[in-house]
């Protein structure tokens, strides 16, 4: 599932090649992943101008010049794909080879664009001839709101990691009086939004805090490591390129540059990095945990 990292990632890219777009074709290939009716959706949107794509915890927002929202969440599969077409001699081909590519259906994408990940969901054709499209969201969704229907969305989402004004002592006050194990609530959004299992693994062995760890017995010394942990992974794994491995476009060869840096997550029965004990996995709260018990406690 993309976390933070990924859909930073994502946000950076669709502000530097979607940005300031208009949304010129629209086709609802999954109409279970939007809010509208699928008419309703394209009459709304088509026509849009996205003035600006912002993230709060794994959700994106495209900023339309409507006043609404686009909110997408990619949940545990969903990808987003870019495809440029070649616009240097702008002519009815370009347009017409867009609109073909739009209006296909999900198996004749999926033939035709073979870096494509997943089935399509919805597809945008924008004003530069490029082609957008929002592949499985079998679980995720991409819904067009007003701004109170936005801000009622994510109004119980709790802090973001890399919100500046989220600091370690923050952190540490969140935790005061918690009951349950240390995983669950760094995963649970009302908490922090936007940290899933991957990232929480990795940040609980940074801090050398084992995932079925009481909160109620973490030190002062340990929440103000974790936060620390936790920011500089989150980091790390934005400038590396995140972990997903399928690309945000065909000439993308960032993305995914982080798989190769995580010390635990993915890693059951190898060896650990500091200590060579070999790392282990097993299920908390219904997720999959991977730590080092001589490391972590």
């Amino acid at each position: 599932m993309p976390e933070i990292p990924e859909m930073e990632i994502y946000k950076d890219y669709l502000n530097r090649w979607v940005k300031d777009k208009i949304i010129s074709e629209v086709n609802v290939l999954r109409v279970k992943s939007i809010n509208l009716e699928s008419a309703d959706f394209c009459h709304k949107v088509i026509g849009r101008l996205i003035r600006g794509i912002t993230r709060r915890g794994k959700y994106l927002i495209f900023h339309l010049d409507d006043g609404h929202f686009l909110l997408t969440h990619m949940m545990l599969d969903g990808r987003l794909f870019l495809l440029p077409l070649e616009n240097s001699h702008i002519g009815q081909s370009v347009i017409e080879i867009q609109r073909e590519i739009v209006k296909s259906n999900a198996e004749d994408l999926l033939e035709r664009i073979k870096e494509l990940s997943g089935k399509p969901s919805v597809v945008f054709g924008l004003s530069d001839y490029s082609v957008l499209i929002f592949s499985s969201l079998t679980l995720g969704y991409l819904h067009y709101l007003s701004e109170d229907e936005l801000e009622f969305k994510l109004k119980k989402l709790g802090w973001d990691p890399l919100d500046p004004n989220l600091d370690a002592q923050e952190l540490a006050q969140l935790l005061n009086g918690k009951k349950g194990m240390i995983k669950p609530w760094l995963m649970n959004p009302k908490n922090i939004a936007g940290v899933g299992n991957a990232y929480s693994n990795e940040a609980l062995y940074c801090a050398g805090i084992l995932p079925t760890r009481l909160i109620s017995t973490i030190s002062s010394s340990e929440r103000v490591k974790l936060f620390e942990c936790l920011i500089n992974i989150l980091q790390d794994s934005i400038r590396l390129g995140g972990d997903m491995e399928e690309a945000f476009a065909p000439w993308d060869d960032f993305t995914g540059g982080y798989l190769s840096h995580f010390k635990v997550y993915d890693r059951a029965e190898k060896l650990c990095l500091a200590c060579h004990n070999a790392i282990e996995k097993s299920e908390v709260a219904g997720r999959n945990a991977f730590f080092c018990t001589h490391c972590q406690n």
